[in-house]
Parts: structure tokens; C-alpha cells; sequence
């Protein structure tokens, strides 16, 4: 369960309009606010031009007795606006040409924000508020020190079916598309098809289209891993540079078990993944080695991350010009293969969960 959240196009084609068509945001009295800023874009181009190509445009509007209001200009398709309230509070709104909407923030810590006044936002209004029980219940759970998985999966399951029951009995309604992009992966392209030429009216539809590509791609990659992970699949072969310098390849560590642990200093997860990944180096390192292979971010963050979460394995640095990620078919990070010591892929695992730390002491045996 995932929104299809992106950012923006341009101001080429934003032009003023003779009846009054805006996003009217009414700020609590205290958000201490004097502008606001915002980018937008077509939600057209977001759904179909790479992102170098979408003309993402930054803009700013004063806040006048807590009061900002966001001009919305005519262009096919509608618009997407994101919305800042600072302190990396922000929000997304959904517009099309002539609708006036009003954004309602009641609280900013925590943010809280309701719009209304279009087809569109009502109907995210509608699916919201149906899924509303579920999701406090959710991040109730989510915030505990130690969050009960079983719990959080029934849950997640339930606003799943939720949302698959909704729109097997709404397929000509608009609001479908918006429920539909909440979910994911298999459950998405099984329930795409269900979705009548009606319902393709919904503003948000082409960021349907551009989801299902998505899917399709990310479904694919699951199938791969799992193909992978059966036991009688050689682990692909790399060489990439460590810190020094130099080159490291996979095959140097044959003989031995090895974790491939795919993060990036930018991930949140990774990081809280790293005290568990450390116990289990100590516990295992007669036997195994882990391989950090770093990714989607420049050589001197990866340094500087290696560094300060004082990562006692081999580091790897990966740059974009390899197939590595597609190789293994990474759809997440972190992600963390285990190999035995025959160079066979054993298990496959997506994001931080400590099952693996389980799966890899079955493996090995200790």
C-alpha cells in the first residue's frame, strides 16, 4: 500500500484566467508562516516524460492572514501541486483547469491537511476516510519501540482488501483510480483491468498508466529474485572498487558465505539495519563475509557513510554505469542476497526485516 507520489512540470503553459481558479490553503494561527512554496507540474508530463524532462517549477506565495492562495492555470490533464509547510512538511493537491479548492491545514505538528472542493479531492476525501480506522491503527503500531510485524501485516492486508472490495464494486466511479493506486505489485495489475472506460475520466489516471509500467517492472524483478533464490543459481559476478581503491570481485570471497548488502547512506533503513548486520558479522565472521555495495549516491557520501556508521565489512562503491541492480533484481533498498559458500544465491531479502537474520542463521547453521 504505497501512494504514487511525484514532483512536477512547468510554468510554460500556466497563464492567468478569467474566472478565479486557485488553491485556497487556510493556515492555523500560529504556523508562523509569511509565504509559502510550491512546485507543480502536468500531470500529463509527470505520468509520461522521464524526470530530467518534466520542467519542474519552483514558486512561492505570501500568506496573508494566514491565508495563501495557489493560482491554478489551464493546461490539458490537470496539474499536480506540492505543497511546503516547512521542516519537510509538505503535501500534494490535485487540480484541474477552473476548480477552486480549499486546503484546511488544522494542525502542522503533525501535519494534518484536508482539501475539498473538486471531484478530485473529494474523492480522495471518500477512499481517506474509509481507510481512516485502519491507518491510525497502523501508525499506532508503526511508532511502538518494537513494532508487532504480524499485527502490522493483518492490517496492511485489510486495507488491501479494502480497497480491492471498493473497486470491484465501483468500477465506473472515478474514485477507483485513486484506490486502485494504493495498492501494489501483483494486486495492482490484477485489479487495473477492472477499472472501466468510466472510471478513465479520473484526473489521476495517466499517473495510473504510468504506475501499472511500474508494477509490471517491479513484479518482474520479484519473479527474478525468486527464481534466484532457489538454490541452484550462481550469484552474479562483479568487481567494484573499496575504499582503497581496489578492485574487489564477488568470486574472491568463494569458499566462504557472503552477504551482499545493497544500501545507500541516504536510506533510512539501511541504517537501522546496521546493529543487527553488525552482530551477526561478529557472531559469523569465522565463516562469512559481508560485501557492502553502495548505491545511487556519489562516491564522497558513500565515504563519508562508511565513516560514520563505522562499517567494519568489505565497501563497495557502485556506480550507475553498472548492471548490478538489474542482475539481482533490486526493487528496494535495503536489499541483502546471501550466498553460500559454493557462490549459490540462498535467499533473497527486501528491506529491513529481521526475519533474514533468522533465515541466515538456518543457513549456516549456528
Amino acid at each position: 500500500m504505497k501512494k504514487f507520489i511525484a514532483a512536477a512540470f512547468g510554468m510554460g503553459l500556466l497563464m492567468p484566467m478569467a474566472a478565479s481558479a486557485d488553491i485556497k490553503v487556510n493556515l492555523p494561527a500560529n504556523s508562523g508562516l509569511d509565504s509559502l512554496n510550491y512546485n507543480y507540474t502536468s500531470i500529463i508530463k509527470l505520468a509520461t516524460a522521464p524526470r530530467g524532462e518534466r520542467g519542474t517549477i519552483e514558486a512561492s506565495v505570501p500568506v496573508v492572514n494566514n491565508v495563501a492562495v495557489i493560482p491554478v492555470g489551464e493546461v490539458e490533464g490537470g496539474w499536480q501541486f506540492n505543497i511546503s509547510l516547512g521542516d519537510k512538511k509538505r503535501f500534494s493537491v490535485y487540480a484541474a483547469t477552473g476548480d477552486q479548492i480549499i486546503s484546511e491545514v488544522s494542525s502542522l505538528e503533525p501535519l494534518k491537511v484536508r482539501s475539498s472542493g473538486s471531484p478530485t479531492t473529494d474523492g480522495i476525501n471518500e477512499i481517506d476516510d474509509m481507510l481512516l480506522p485502519m491507518m491510525e491503527k497502523y501508525i499506532a503500531l508503526r511508532q511502538q519501540e518494537n513494532p508487532p510485524r504480524e499485527q502490522l501485516k493483518e492490517i496492511s492486508e485489510d486495507i488491501n482488501q479494502t480497497l480491492k472490495d471498493y473497486i470491484t464494486e465501483n468500477p465506473t466511479n472515478p474514485n477507483s483510480v485513486y484506490a486502485l493506486m494504493d495498492l501494489d505489485g501483483e494486486d495492482f495489475l490484477e485489479y487495473f483491468p477492472r477499472i472501466s472506460e468510466g472510471a478513465k475520466t479520473s484526473l489521476l489516471f495517466p499517473l495510473a498508466e504510468s504506475q501499472k509500467s511500474y508494477n509490471e517492472k517491479r513484479v518482474e524483478k520479484e519473479r527474478r529474485q525468486k527464481e534466484m533464490a532457489k538454490g541452484d543459481v550462481t550469484a552474479p559476478n562483479f568487481t567494484l572498487l573499496n575504499l582503497e581503491g581496489k578492485e574487489v570481485s564477488l568470486s574472491d570471497f568463494r569458499g566462504k558465505w557472503v552477504i551482499l548488502d545493497f544500501w545507500g547512506s541516504w536510506c533510512i533503513w539501511c541504517i537501522k539495519g546496521f546493529p543487527e548486520l553488525k552482530e551477526a558479522f561478529e557472531k559469523y565472521k569465522d565463516v562469512m563475509e559481508i560485501v557492502g555495495v553502495d548505491c545511487n549516491e556519489t562516491e564522497e557520501a558513500w565515504r563519508a557513510g562508511v565513516k560514520k556508521y563505522e562499517l567494519p565489512w568489505v565497501n563497495v562503491y557502485n556506480p550507475k554505469t553498472t548492471t548490478i541492480l538489474e542482475e539481482y533484481g533490486v526493487q528496494g533498498f535495503p536489499t541483502k542476497a546471501i550466498i553460500d559458500p559454493e557462490g549459490k544465491i540462498r535467499n533473497i531479502t527486501t528491506g529491513h526485516n529481521p526475519e533474514f537474520f533468522t533465515i541466515l542463521s538456518e543457513l549456516i547453521g549456528k
